[in-house]
Parts: structure tokens; sequence; C-alpha cells
């Protein structure tokens, strides 16, 4: 692994949006049973709104910070603390890696597979996951690139075959028990979210404006959740809100020319997406290693990666109704704002101060 690598804005984009798209796509209902669906349609623009609070301290703190992480930044002062920053901000990657693969795996094994022991396939990808890792962050790009093409294609011929089952009257008032459920659950979303948040410590590899590479991939993923939720809504109606994983329902209905079943095709996709996913978290979480705790051997520190992953999938994918109460554990959102704000400020601040008091003297 070349930690001195570098991706693209355009392949960042695109590593954020498989990350990020595949947690839509294996969206549980249980755990966002408490908001109405017609308010779910509108979920994704005020998620939107959170997130470029987000973003606007994120870009504060790269640029207060010259542009480094925020590791990196806290070790300027203190190598404790920067050892400690890393290894909270580890264990946040591993955790989102490990559930998203739990994620995953219930969904594969509640309705493609149902009752099977899929501990195996996990594995597996788990150990495709570590290669690509050690391959560096510019080969996790490029494959994003081509991968967000085809996804991009795919998520295009759901919304046009599904197009004549819509209709306008499945989408239900919206926000009829007031702003309250939208931005309750909008919140709950952005807090488990990892992408933002890896920004902290993978932006210093990125080429180009990152500013404005945010604060584009913001509303444009903000615009495709919507559409995607729109057609959902408005495809499945009532029947929707029975399923597990209605945006798999969504596939199924999908017809597209000789094809028939997309769904099967689209799960391929979906399983390149988890890879993205979890070989982008578990790469930063090594990366956390070497900026917390100076040179560190590649290989030794992914296998310790790939059994926190492997650790949180077997913890949290017992069964879905488990998985939506880990998921919705508020010290999440407690854990997401000390990584996302809390730290990142005061490590900033307390450089401001110090360079104030060196001036002084």
């Amino acid at each position: 692994m070349d930690f001195s690598g570098h991706i693209s804005t355009r392949q960042m984009a695109a590593v954020l949006f498989l990350s990020r798209i595949i947690s839509l796509f294996t969206f549980m209902l249980p755990s966002a049973s408490y908001i109405p669906p017609g308010d779910r349609v509108i979920t994704a623009f005020a998620v939107m709104l959170i997130e470029f609070i987000y973003a606007a301290i994120l870009i504060t703190t790269l640029k207060l910070n010259n542009g480094r992480s925020i590791i990196e930044a806290s070790g300027e002062y203190s190598h404790i603390l920067s050892g400690i920053i890393a290894v909270l901000y580890i264990f946040a990657f591993l955790w989102a890696a490990g559930i998203g693969t739990a994620r995953f795996e219930l969904f594969i094994s509640t309705v493609m597979f149902p009752n099977s022991e899929l501990t195996l396939m996990i594995v597996i990808l788990i150990a495709a996951c570590v290669i690509a890792s050690l391959k560096g962050i510019e080969a996790i790009g490029r494959a994003s690139a081509v991968l967000l093409f085809v996804m991009g294609l795919s998520i295009a011929f759901i919304l046009f075959s599904v197009a004549k089952e819509f209709e306008y009257y499945n989408l239900r008032p919206v926000a009829a028990e007031g702003i309250g459920p939208v931005t309750g659950f909008a919140f709950y979303v952005s807090t488990r979210a990892a992408e933002l948040l890896s920004l902290n410590v993978s932006a210093p590899l990125i080429k180009g404006n990152v500013k404005k590479m945010i604060f584009l991939w913001i509303p444009v993923f903000s615009a495709v959740c919507t559409l995607i939720l729109i057609f959902l809504t408005g495809v499945t109606g009532e029947y929707g809100d029975d399923q597990i994983f209605p945006l798999y329902t969504l596939t199924v209905i999908a017809r597209f020319g000789i094809f028939e079943r997309l769904d099967d095709i689209l799960t391929g996709l979906w399983v390149l997406c988890i890879f993205i996913q979890v070989a982008y978290l578990m790469y930063l979480s090594i990366l956390c290693m070497n900026q917390g705790f100076g040179r560190v051997k590649k290989f030794p520190c992914a296998l310790i990666c790939a059994s926190g992953i492997f650790a949180v999938y077997l913890y949290s994918s017992q069964t879905v109704t488990k998985f939506s109460d880990i998921v919705s554990n508020r010290i999440t959102d407690v854990i997401f704002i000390a990584l996302m704000i809390v730290i990142p400020v005061a490590v900033t601040l307390i450089k401001k101060i110090k360079l104030k008091t060196r001036t002084k003297i």
C-alpha cells in the first residue's frame, strides 16, 4: 500500500456515491418505521441541508489545518492525542464497514437465499477487500469510476421500466404530522453515514478542488435519492410498506427489454458496491494507524481491520430485529457528532491558541 497515493475529485465522488447508495438499496423498513412513507420522499432533501452544515465545518477545519487530516493536525502538538483520535476514527470506520456488511448479508439471506448460511461469502468478501485496500486508494477510485457509470445506467433502467406502474395517489400527504418526523429521521440518517466523516482523513489524498467536490456531491446524491424514493412510493404504495427491503421490491417489478429479472443483475452490482464501501473504509482504517502511530506494516494492519469488521458483522447480523436495534442506538449520534464536529473543531481551536501563544512569546 502506498500512503502517498492520490485520487481525483471525480473518483472520490464515485467512491462516496457507491458507498452511500448501497445503504439506500439495502434500506430496511423496520429501522424507519416511525416516519410516514410520504415523508421519506423529502427526507433526502432534509439530509442534504444537514450535511451542508457538516460540510461547512469540514471545509473550514481542513483549510485552517492547511489541508491535513485531523489526525495529522493533532499530531503537531501531541502524539498521544493523535493516537487517541486515530483509534476513535478506526473504530468508527470498522463499525460502519461491519454494519454495512451485516446489512447486506441480511438482505441476501432474507430475500435472495432465505435461511442460507452466508458466512463463507462474507469471509470471501472481506478477504477481497483486504487485497483491494492494500492496492491503495487509486485502485479503489478507478474501480469506482467504472462501476458508477454502470450503476447510473441500472438506476435509469429501473426507473424507466417501472414508470408505467407509477400512481400519483400513492404519494401520500407530505409532512402531515409536521416537520418533526422528517427532521428527526434526517438527522438519524445523517449520523449513520460515514462518507463525509471519512473526508476528515481522506481529504488530503484528493487531487483537485475538495470544496467544490463536496458541495456538488451532496445535492447530486440527494437528488438521486429523492427521485428513487418518489418512484418507490409511487409504484409500490401500501404494498411497499409491508416489505422489509422495499427498494428490492422495486427491482423485482422492473422489466427492461430482454431482461426479465433485473433484480438478479442488480444484486451483482450491489455486491460490487458493498465491496467498494468496505475496501474504502478498511483502507482509511489502515491510513489512520499510519498517521496516528507512525509507519506500520500494512498487511498485519489489514488483517486486524478485517477481523474487526468480521466481529461487528457477527455481532449485528443475527436477526433483522437485532440489527435494527443496534443501528438505531442513539449512542451512534453522539459518536458521530463527536468525530464529525467536536473533535475537528477542538483540534483546530487548540492549534490556533497554541500559534497565538507562540507568536506572543
